[in-house]
């Protein structure tokens, strides 16, 4: 599959090199290019981003798309300097995760999962912890979250160019997105002195449900009817 990937060269508008940190970023230019449709409002040519000195640049595909809600950061490998988790939908093999990393010059992609394998299916991303509790910080997402409603744990892993993807537990039956819905229902709650718990809802949006890392697997709980996006609120904060 990564073989595959390598005909989606990115096009990055380089940044001057200077001594500088990754502030934030944004999915920029929206377009009907892929017409997925997945996500209401969801698919964006470039990814913009913005360094701490004031600059910025964009990176853009050739025959992909981002196809989220909005791009994360988070510092995985312990630089003090966060990467940028996006979800990119590749027009022939779906979606995938990628994480983007400051070079020195520009950021530019350092690590990718393998896609879905199919056009039209996506991912939605579910929060970001460490979940079984390694010392390493994990990415929890739905795999097709209208489709296969799996939910999946991968760990970056830092390499001397970047990153690999080490594959985690998974467990079927949970979605957190609702097709052609412009938000991400659910999320993380991360507290100290308890484990993280990914909350999403069940197969048929009829519960909500928390789901925990416990001896070697993941484990879903039941915590409440779902009624609306705000059924998830008093389970995402921390007492």
């Amino acid at each position: 599959m990564r073989a595959r990937l390598l005909v989606i060269l990115p096009l990055i508008a380089p940044a001057p090199l200077l001594a500088k940190d990754i502030r934030g970023a944004a999915y920029v230019e929206p377009t009907d290019a892929y017409g997925h449709g997945a996500l209401a409002n969801g698919e964006y040519a470039g990814l913009e981003v913005a360094y701490d000195d004031g600059t910025r640049n964009t990176i853009r595909f050739d025959g992909a798309v981002y196809e989220d809600t909005a791009p994360r950061l988070h510092d995985f490998d312990g630089d003090g300097t966060p990467e940028i988790i996006a979800v990119l939908s590749g027009f022939n093999v779906g979606a995938m995760i990628q994480i983007v990393g400051f070079d020195g010059e520009a950021a530019r992609p350092v690590g990718t999962t393998d896609a879905i394998g199919q056009r039209h299916r996506w991912l939605a991303i579910a929060g970001i912890a460490d979940f079984d509790g390694d010392g390493r910080d994990d990415i929890a997402y739905v795999d097709r979250p209208h489709l296969a409603k799996t939910l999946r744990i991968v760990t970056p892993v830092p390499t001397d160019d970047g990153f690999t993807f080490e594959t985690g537990p998974t467990l079927d039956g949970l979605s957190n997105h609702r097709i052609r819905t412009p938000e991400i229902e659910g999320g993380v709650r991360d507290c100290p002195g308890e484990p993280p718990a990914i909350l999403t809802a069940d197969a048929d949006w009829s519960q909500v449900m928390e789901t925990r890392f416990e001896n070697g697997a993941l484990t879903s709980t039941p915590r409440a009817p779902y009624e609306s996006p705000e059924s998830f609120a008093r389970f995402l904060t921390c007492d």
